[in-house]
């Protein structure tokens, strides 16, 4: 089971009432942008993009995720406590709810719950870290390629994608350059793509 998920597992059943469970539904704005954030959400059940509207009004999403995910952790504690743009359900959603209130007292009261709740902090810092080197290479095919590569390593070296589209939500490029840069990986034979399950090929990790 997932260290997010288990975060709910630890708890007492008298802990679970400082626990909202809520539920959206695809399109559904979940936190606006501008807003004050006052909780921690944890995505139990679908998937859901976080934009904002550029000068020409067009939608830029800068974040993507697919559940198990925790969000909020790293606004609730900040100086600036604003979201930077909409928090959006990109189908239909499912969610735990935790106030600032309440996950101090948590966080005060069940050493379980701290320890998988810093546990899961690091480990998003860290996978935050490793998101941003690779978002930081300009060459559109090679930061594909990068990015693949992590994924499968998180994931039991193959990375299973919904679709294109998702996939370029989580690199925050537009779908047809995605498009462009994956066939490209998979006509040199870098990459294979099956049931939606991309794997990097041994001649393509010796670039890396």
């Amino acid at each position: 089971m997932s260290k997010i998920l288990d975060i709910i597992g630890v708890l007492t059943e008298e802990e679970r009432k400082k626990v909202q469970y809520l539920e959206f539904n695809k399109g559904e704005i979940i936190h606006f942008g501008g807003s004050t954030c006052t909780s921690i959400d944890i995505l139990i059940k679908g998937e859901i993009i976080m934009s904002n509207l550029d000068i020409e009004g067009n939608e830029q999403v800068f974040n993507y995720l697919r559940a198990p995910q925790i969000y909020g952790n790293n606004l609730i504690f900040a100086s600036n406590k604003t979201y930077l743009g909409d928090v959006l359900a990109n189908s239909d959603v499912a969610i735990y709810r935790i106030y600032e209130t309440s996950l101090l007292s948590l966080i005060s009261t069940n050493r379980q719950f701290l320890k998988l709740y810093l546990n899961v902090i690091a480990d998003k810092s860290l996978e935050l870290s490793k998101k941003l080197r690779v978002m930081s290479i300009q060459n559109v095919t090679r930061r594909l390629l990068l990015f693949i590569d992590m994924k499968c390593k998180e994931q039991n070296n193959s990375y299973h994608i919904k679709s294109i589209t998702n996939l370029a939500m989580e690199l925050s490029l537009p779908r047809e350059t995605i498009s462009r840069a994956l066939n490209s990986l998979i006509k040199d034979g870098k990459v294979t793509y099956t049931n939606k399950c991309l794997k990097i090929n041994k001649s393509a990790l010796d670039e890396l």
